[in-house]
């Protein structure tokens, strides 16, 4: 025991991977390689990538560039604007390929409100085809209600493209111009989460596109803010889903759906207010389903209680 009347222990420790790239304040473990991106570098001209003096001006250009596992590090303009005079720090579409999975594509801004991306009219501004892609720290702003969308996973019947695993939080979907038709879509693909983010000014915040292939399994959604100017919150298909403490708006279309194409079963959903007209329209589910821990505000229907406690799924 040392005077200060704390042990001392040595031990040693065989086979510890640290390896990662060190960043500034920021330790990215697993990360071959970090590129950089800064659209409003004083050049003007794309460099190697490697750092902010050399970095790249569009991120499609540091996607070609990064190996699977890599982290790419995005930086917006200085411009003090209100948001309806924003202008877009990346005006690009970009798709993140198979044989990229595990990609980091982060935000650096001090929250998503600083990085301003958006594509043309009905584009997907991100579509991941890659398994366990990372995304953080970026305000989407897609545009057109046929197509437009901020984030698509899209897995195929063939699993060539496949992005189960994928994660995005600390986002933000708002359109420009036509309201879009979706902050992000879910296309068959599995173990996708979705946390902490905001949804605005979409047609629907969260949408399954397709019934998947068998099945969408396990979608974790929490967390998430959508407000009264989206037209629906979550409008999804899901097998064994976890969908929990959300906010949604009031006067929404639909609050949460988990049963759009009939083929999922058993999700659970709790931790929600739902303020509704009637809750079985608001909102549906499977008869399998967990909707037990919700409190709803049509006191009305057989399946909440005279002080709002919800006890039974939504099937119409």
């Amino acid at each position: 025991m040392t005077k200060d009347g704390l042990r001392r222990r040595s031990f040693r420790v065989k086979n510890l991977d640290v390896s990662g790239q060190i960043v500034g304040a920021g330790i990215f473990f697993g990360s071959p390689n970090v590129w950089y991106v800064d659209s409003g570098k004083t050049t003007a001209v794309s460099g190697d990538g490697t750092d902010w003096d050399e970095s790249f001006i569009t991120i499609t250009e540091a996607v070609s560039a990064a190996s699977g596992y890599d982290t790419i590090l995005v930086k917006g303009t200085i411009n003090q604007e209100s948001s309806g005079t924003l202008t877009n720090d990346y005006d690009e579409a970009v798709i993140i390929p198979a044989t990229k999975m595990g990609l980091r594509l982060i935000g650096c801004g001090n929250s998503p409100e600083g990085i301003a991306w958006n594509a043309d009219a009905d584009e997907v501004i991100l579509t991941v085809n890659a398994r366990d892609t990372y995304v953080s720290g970026f305000r989407f702003r897609p545009d057109g209600a046929t197509t437009g969308v901020g984030i698509a996973f899209e897995t195929s019947a063939d699993m060539a493209n496949n992005a189960m695993g994928s994660t995005v939080e600390n986002c933000i979907f708002r359109s420009t111009g036509t309201t879009a038709l979706a902050g992000i879509t879910i296309d068959g693909s599995n173990d996708i989460t979705i946390r902490d983010c905001k949804f605005t000014s979409v047609i629907t915040g969260i949408l399954s596109i397709s019934p998947g292939h068998s099945v969408q399994y396990r979608t974790l959604i929490e967390d998430n803010f959508f407000d009264d100017k989206c037209t629906n919150a979550i409008d999804i298909d899901c097998r064994s889903g976890f969908i929990r403490n959300n906010v949604i708006g009031i006067g929404l279309t639909i609050l949460i759906r988990t049963n759009k194409f009939d083929v999922g079963k058993e999700n659970c959903v709790s931790g929600h207010n739902l303020l509704v007209t009637a809750y079985e329209t608001n909102c549906s589910g499977y008869s399998t389903d967990n909707w037990f821990g919700n409190t709803c505000s049509d006191v009305g229907s057989s399946v909440v209680t005279a002080d709002g406690t919800v006890f039974g799924i939504p099937t119409a």
